[in-house]
C-alpha cells in the first residue's frame, strides 16, 4: 500500500514534522549549500524510505474488519476463531487497545458474561506485552487502554542494526488474537461491540 509523499530533509529547519538531521555554522561566508533528499511516491514498506521517524505515514498494518465470538446452546464457554495482525511497514509498530464499546442497541446481557482478548506473538522474540486483556466483566464493558504487542517491521527488524530477512520470510511482524470467556444463557442473545486499536510507529 503506497502513499504519495514528498519528503524533504532540510538541515536546521523543520517543515511539517520533518526533523532536522544535521546543522552547519556559516561564519565569515556569504553563502551556504543545503543538501536535499526526496522521495516521490514513498513506499512505507521499505525501511530506507525517507519518512520522519514515528510519523503516522509509517503505519501499514493489516487487521480484520469483522470478528466473532459465540457459545453453543447450553454451554457457558465462549469460543472464537484466531485472527491475524500483520505489520507491513518498514518500521516496527506498537499496537494498543484504544477502547472497547457496546452497541447502544444491544439487549441485556447475562450478569456473569465475561470476555477477554488474548494476543500472541507466535514467533520467538515477539511476545505479547499484554497477553490477556479484560474486555467485559460481569456484563459491563471495561474500556481498557493498554499496549498489546510491538511487531517487528516487514523485514523482521526491531532496530536498524537487526539483520534483514529475505522478502516473504518475516515472522516477528505477525501476531494472532482471539476471544475467550463465559456466559450463562438459555436464549439466543445477539450482541455487537467495537474494539478500537491504536497504532504507533516505532523509530529506528
Amino acid at each position: 500500500m503506497k502513499k504519495l509523499l514528498s519528503t524533504l530533509l532540510i538541515s536546521t529547519i523543520v517543515f511539517g514534522g520533518v526533523q532536522a538531521v544535521a546543522a552547519q555554522d556559516v561564519v565569515g561566508a556569504g553563502d551556504a549549500d543545503i543538501n536535499i533528499s526526496g522521495n516521490l511516491g514513498a513506499d512505507n514498506t521499505d525501511p530506507d524510505t525517507l519518512i520522519p521517524e514515528t510519523d503516522v505515514d509509517w503505519i501499514n498494518v493489516t487487521v480484520p474488519t469483522d470478528t466473532i465470538f459465540y457459545s453453543n446452546g447450553g454451554d457457558t464457554v465462549i469460543k472464537a476463531p484466531k485472527y491475524d495482525i500483520v505489520n507491513n511497514s518498514g518500521r516496527p509498530v506498537k499496537i494498543s487497545v484504544k477502547g472497547f464499546s457496546a452497541n447502544p442497541s444491544n439487549p441485556t446481557v447475562p450478569g456473569d458474561f465475561n470476555l477477554n482478548l488474548l494476543v500472541d506473538g507466535p514467533a520467538t522474540g515477539n511476545a505479547a506485552t499484554t497477553p490477556s486483556t479484560e474486555l467485559i466483566k460481569s456484563g459491563a464493558p471495561q474500556g481498557p487502554t493498554n499496549e498489546l504487542i510491538t511487531l517487528a517491521n516487514s523485514a523482521d527488524q526491531y532496530s536498524k542494526t537487526d539483520p534483514l530477512v529475505p522478502a516473504g520470510t518475516a515472522a516477528k511482524n505477525k501476531a494472532t488474537f482471539t476471544y475467550v470467556g463465559s456466559a450463562t444463557t438459555t436464549n439466543v442473545v445477539k450482541l455487537k461491540y467495537t474494539l478500537s486499536l491504536r497504532f504507533d510507529a516505532v523509530g529506528f
